[in-house]
């Protein structure tokens, strides 16, 4: 587990990151969301011990970071806003050398390095330097390099950034896949994927928290006219959810998964109980549902207007 206590950033005069306080378990994906200069990536370099805290403490599993020392840091995978490749090495170098770093035994290099770079997509791409590499490449090998040594915290700034529709999808599912057993932090400037992907959030403003917690507890400070579920559904959801009582409008959304149809159900009551027992009843699985009170986009905008 990793625990943040009262975390500040000061920069001369200009502070940064102000009591910063969370903590993030394993199985736990947690979203970081602010306007550009909110704090976003100084807590992230802080976290993965690039930059040192002005004041306050971290620590992983109970123990202070500043204790642990390079231990902690080969706990840390780190993929920051701008991947951190040599342009003269091939891929497959830029991944033997964090290896070195993370302290891979030389006998289990080279299976490893093929794992995470078939995981992320670039294994057609080993041999390549990293300098031809286009930026959806770059940054899904800057991600293979987070993952070396398998580490039990991954701190990821924008890691679908410059990805085709497609890649986003697959780097979606491996994000949910690690956030299992792993505690993941993840820093989008696209509400649509934290709100996915991420089982919790911290909404920094300036460098101060104004929110935490799930999309529920904070969604509960603004109300709507209506009641509106998200789901994701097998094929025919549409139509079936189209007959059930109380249903006002069905909005089909971008699908997240392949294979599943993703919908907004606007009704005029509450209908999180009688949607899984309807699709049951019509043999359609269903393999997510969220009541949304309020959207993420409408209360991260209010949310940042509050502080203008």
């Amino acid at each position: 587990m990793l625990k943040l206590d009262q975390i500040s950033k000061k920069y001369h005069h200009h502070t940064a990151l102000k009591d910063l306080s969370f903590t993030v378990e394993r199985g736990q994906i947690m979203g970081l969301l602010g306007l550009n200069g909110a704090g976003k990536s100084t807590a992230m370099n802080v976290i993965a011990g690039y930059l040192a805290p002005t004041s306050g403490s971290i620590s992983w599993d109970g123990t202070d970071v500043r204790r642990l020392g390079p231990d902690y840091l080969c706990e840390v995978g780190y993929l920051p806003e701008t991947p951190p490749l040599h342009p003269e090495l091939t891929v497959k170098e830029c991944m033997e050398y964090v290896c070195g770093l993370k302290r891979i035994r030389p006998g289990k290099r080279r299976q490893h390095i093929q794992q995470l770079c078939e995981m992320t997509g670039v294994a057609d791409r080993m041999n390549s330097p990293a300098r031809s590499l286009s930026k959806g490449y770059r940054q899904r090998v800057g991600l293979a390099q987070a993952l070396i040594g398998n580490p039990g915290l991954i701190v990821l700034d924008e890691p679908t950034a410059g990805l085709d529709p497609e890649q986003i999808v697959s780097i979606r599912e491996l994000i949910r896949e690690l956030g299992r057993e792993h505690a993941v932090i993840l820093s989008s400037h696209i509400l649509s994927e934290v709100e996915d992907v991420c089982s919790a959030l911290i909404i920094l403003r300036r460098g101060e928290t104004v929110a935490s917690g799930t999309l529920a507890q904070i969604a509960a400070q603004v109300r709507h006219k209506d009641r509106r579920v998200r789901i994701r559904a097998g094929e025919g959801a549409e139509e079936a959810l189209g007959g059930l009582p109380g249903v006002t409008q069905i909005i089909p959304l971008p699908p997240r998964e392949l294979g599943w149809q993703e919908l907004m159900v606007c009704a005029e009551n509450d209908l999180a109980e009688m949607i899984p027992r309807y699709l049951l009843e019509a043999g359609i699985p269903l393999r997510m549902l969220h009541p949304m009170d309020v959207e993420l986009e409408d209360l991260f905008m209010k949310l940042m207007q509050e502080g203008a």
